[in-house]
C-alpha cells in the first residue's frame, strides 16, 4: 500500500495530542487507520495540523473522523504576482515617478491622476517602521540592494536561523538568504524599502518558501517557527508578515505534466467532476466551469489549476493572529470573489480521483477567514478620471478582500542577476503589477502605524484602516456572475491610507 505525507487538521477545540495518541498507538481497532501510523513532522507550535503518513484510501476513511477538519496533501506555493509591460528607464533622469502607488495612498484623494510626478513637493517622512519587525514569507531577497539599507548603508536584513531562533527542530539550507527569482526583493521593496517603500527603518526579516530551488523551507515550516520566533521575543517589538503567494490544486486527465517544476508525483490529480453553485458540471463540462471565472489559472496541455482554500493553512493564519502578528495576503490575480464562509460560493466543490471531494474558491489560501488582518487586492494604475479609484482588472474582489492598495506597475527593486522578468539591470529595480505588489504596500502602512502604536493588536490596527480608509472603490458594474472585469462583486471596497506628508498622524509629537 502506497503512504504519501498527508497533513491531518483537527477541528478548533479539539486536543490535538488525543488524535495524535490514537494515529500513532500499536494494533489500534477502533480507530482508521487501524495501524500505528508514521509521523512525518510533529508541528511543535502548531495545535492542529501535523505530518502524517498514510495512503489514499486511509486519507479518505480519516476524514470521517468527527475531530478531523481536513486531511490534505501538502500544497505546492505559488506566486500571485502578475507580470505586466515592459521596464523601458534608460536615464536616472528620465521622470519616471518611483512609486505612483506610495504617492497615492499618501494623499487624501487621487489628485494625481495618472501623473508621474509628485506636484507637492517630497515626502515627509514622519514614520519609518522604525522599532517594527517586517517578515517577508516570499522567494528571498537580494541582499547586497541597497534599498535594504539604513541611512548609514547597514543592512536592514536580519539573517537568522529560523529553527535556532524558534526553538522548532528542522533544518535550513546554508544559502537560504538569495533570491533566483525576484519577486520576493520587489515585493520587500514595497514594504520595506529605502527608496520605493514605507517601513523604510523597520528591521527585515527572510522565510524563503518558493522558486529558490533547494535553498527554500516548507509554508508548515515558515508558519511554525515564525510564530515560535515571535512568541519568543523579549524586546516587545510588533511583527508583521506578508503572504504575496498561494496555493494551487494542479488536475489534469491522464496528461503528465511539464515545465511547472513539480514531479509527476506530485498533487496531479484526475478530476471527476466540479460543482459551481449548487450545478454539477462533468469533465467535459469542466469549460463551463472556467468561463464562470472559477480556474484559477488556465495551464497548458490540458492542465487546470483551481485556487483552493487549505484548512491547514488557515488553521497557521489564525494562530499567528492570535499571537498578535499583523497578517497581509494578497488577494490573487484571477478576478475572482473571495467569499466569506456561509457565503454564496462556499459550497463549491471538486471531486477528484482517490481524494473525495475538495472544497474550492472559499478566498484561497492563505486566508483570514474572518481573522482580523489584510486580504489585499489591486488598484490599477490605467483609471483616466482622476476623480476614480478603480480595481485592476485581474485583482480579485468580493466580501472577504477587505481593502485595497496600489498593485499594477509597480516600481521596486530586483536582483541585477535575475532575468525572470523584464527589468533594467542598470538599476536593479524593475516594473511588476499584481496583488504581489498590493498586499506589500498594507503591510507597510500597518508597519509605520504600529511604530506609533506596538501594543495594537490585528483588530486595531485592521479597525484603524477600515475607519481612516479615504475613499470607496469604483466599479463599473458590482455583478455576482463573475462577466465584468472591474466589477467589486459585492465589496467591501476600502482603499487604504496613510497619512505621511507633512503630518504627524497618531499622536506623535
Amino acid at each position: 500500500m502506497d503512504e504519501k505525507e498527508y497533513i491531518v487538521t483537527v477541528k478548533e477545540g479539539v486536543d490535538w495530542r488525543e488524535v495524535h495518541e490514537d494515529l500513532t498507538k500499536e494494533n489500534n481497532k477502533q480507530f482508521i487507520p487501524k495501524h500505528k501510523v508514521p509521523v512525518d513532522e510533529l508541528r511543535e507550535t502548531n495545535k492542529r495540523n501535523t505530518h502524517y503518513h498514510l495512503s489514499d484510501e486511509e486519507a479518505v476513511e480519516l476524514r470521517k473522523d468527527s475531530r478531523i477538519d481536513a486531511v490534505e496533501i501538502p500544497m505546492v506555493p505559488v506566486k500571485k504576482a502578475f507580470q505586466e509591460g515592459e521596464f523601458n528607464r534608460t536615464t536616472t533622469g528620465s521622470g519616471q515617478q518611483d512609486n505612483w502607488g506610495l504617492l497615492r495612498h499618501i494623499s487624501n484623494t487621487n489628485v494625481f491622476g495618472t501623473s508621474t510626478s509628485d506636484p507637492g513637493g517630497t515626502y515627509d517622512f514622519v514614520l519609518d517602521g522604525t522599532g517594527v519587525d517586517v517578515v517577508l514569507q516570499d522567494s528571498g531577497i537580494h541582499k547586497p540592494h541597497p534599498e535594504f539599507q539604513d541611512a548609514n548603508g547597514t543592512s536592514r536584513i536580519k539573517e537568522i536561523n529560523w529553527f535556532t531562533e524558534s526553538g522548532v527542530s528542522g533544518t535550513q539550507p546554508s544559502n537560504f538568504y538569495t533570491d533566483t527569482d525576484g519577486h520576493g526583493t520587489h515585493v520587500a521593496s514595497t514594504m520595506a524599502g529605502q527608496k520605493f517603500g514605507w517601513a523604510r527603518n523597520a528591521d527585515i526579516y527572510v522565510q524563503t518558501i518558493l522558486d529558490n530551488p533547494g535553498n527554500t523551507i516548507s509554508v508548515s515550516n515558515a508558519m511554525d517557527t515564525l510564530l515560535g520566533w515571535h512568541q519568543a521575543k523579549t524586546d516587545g517589538r510588533p511583527t508583521v508578515v506578508n503572504m504575496s503567494y498561494g496555493f494551487v490544486y494542479f488536475l489534469n486527465t491522464n496528461t503528465t505534466p511539464n515545465g511547472f517544476g513539480f514531479s509527476s508525483g506530485g498533487p496531479f490529480l484526475d478530476l471527476i467532476r466540479g460543482t459551481y453553485r449548487g450545478t454539477p458540471h462533468t469533465l467535459t463540462t469542466r469549460g463551463n466551469l472556467r468561463s464562470r471565472g472559477i480556474n484559477g489559472q488556465n495551464r497548458g496541455g490540458g492542465i487546470f489549476g483551481y485556487p483552493a482554500r487549505v484548512v491547514s493553512v488557515d488553521a497557521d493564519i489564525k494562530q499567528l493572529v492570535d499571537a498578535g502578528i499583523i497578517v497581509c495576503i494578497a488577494a490573487g490575480n484571477d478576478n475572482m470573489k473571495h467569499d466569506v464562509l456561509g457565503g454564496v460560493d462556499y459550497n463549491n466543490d471538486l471531486v477528484v480521483t482517490s481524494f473525495g471531494t475538495w472544497n474550492y474558491h472559499r478566498g484561497g489560501s492563505p486566508n483570514l477567514n474572518g481573522e482580523p488582518g489584510f486580504n489585499v487586492g489591486a488598484i490599477s494604475s490605467s483609471n483616466t478620471n482622476a476623480a476614480l479609484n478603480e480595481k485592476a482588472s485581474f485583482s480579485d474582489s468580493g466580501p472577504a478582500t477587505n481593502i485595497y492598495t496600489c498593485g499594477q506597475n509597480i516600481i521596486g527593486a530586483f536582483p541585477t542577476t535575475s532575468n525572470a522578468y523584464h527589468y533594467d539591470v542598470s538599476f536593479g529595480q524593475t516594473k511588476l503589477s499584481g496583488t504581489s505588489m498590493a498586499s506589500p504596500q498594507m503591510a507597510g502602512m500597518a508597519a509605520c502605524l504600529l511604530q506609533a502604536h506596538p501594543d495594537w493588536t490585528p483588530r486595531q490596527v485592521m479597525t484603524w484602516f477600515e475607519s481612516n480608509a479615504t475613499d470607496t472603490l469604483f466599479s463599473t458594474g458590482a455583478t455576482d456572475d463573475y462577466t465584468t472585469t472591474n466589477s467589486v462583486h459585492g465589496g467591501p471596497a476600502k482603499v487604504g491610507f496613510l497619512p505621511l506628508k507633512g503630518q504627524k498622524p497618531f499622536g506623535i509629537n
